[in-house]
């Protein structure tokens, strides 16, 4: 379990995070939305240690490890995405070999063997993937890996993140409703540095809905 116990989070005399008191369970994808600037960022930042709570506390099981996909990671630009991922799997002396893992992220051969400097954003994303699924981390969380991306490429991002719940705690941030949508049918909604759980059949209702858009600043599609 991930515990996030009343954690608070002040930037410049504003709080963003405003005393968030939160578990996360093995067994399911979680999906963080909220609008740009709603503290999403902020809150991974939090989670994984970049930077300090000004109060509360997060606890996981003892020795976990965590692994955090920022919007914009940084890659060595000049070695092959098959190198990146041969080096990771030396360095976590994996069974597998780095051809399983490009495989199962979507990488091509040619692809792999193409340096990182001229990959696309969404390939750079799988290469994310492949990192996550050789070091096999207790949480991970990816900040806004979705949005924006093709459907060949979402659908085989979830298929792969699906196939890990059981053993680890996931959780993807995003800014559209359809993305988080498809993650999972129950939404966390991060607003006014809150977290607020959203279910199915509560996004059913039309003045809920409808309140969603709006926070989202997408006020004039709450019939979608």
């Amino acid at each position: 379990m991930l515990r996030l116990n009343h954690i608070k989070k002040i930037y410049n005399k504003t709080e963003v995070l405003k005393d968030i008191n939160y578990s996360f369970r093995k067994g399911r994808i979680y999906a963080i939305l909220g609008r740009n600037g709603s503290g999403r960022s902020t809150l991974f930042e939090c989670i994984s240690g970049d930077v300090s709570l000004d109060d509360g506390a997060v606890a996981t099981k003892a020795k976990s490890v965590l692994f955090y996909a920022a919007k914009q990671s940084v890659f060595p630009m000049y070695i092959t995405g098959y190198e990146f991922v041969r080096f990771i799997c030396h360095i976590q002396k994996s069974e597998k070999s780095p051809e399983y893992y490009l495989e199962r992220v979507g990488i091509s051969s040619k692809l792999g063997d193409t340096l990182i400097s001229e990959y696309g954003f969404e390939d750079k994303k799988r290469l994310q993937l492949a990192a996550f699924l050789i070091q096999q981390p207790y949480v991970i969380m990816f900040d806004e890996p979705l949005d924006y991306c093709s459907e060949e490429f979402i659908d085989k991002f979830i298929e792969v993140l699906e196939s890990m719940t059981e053993e680890h705690i996931i959780i993807i941030s995003t800014s559209l409703i359809e993305i988080a949508s498809r993650i999972s049918k129950d939404l966390i909604v991060l607003h006014d540095g809150e977290l607020t759980d959203i279910s199915e059949d509560e996004m059913k209702l039309p003045a809920v809905r409808q309140a969603v858009y709006e926070i989202l600043g997408e006020a004039g599609n709450g019939n979608i």
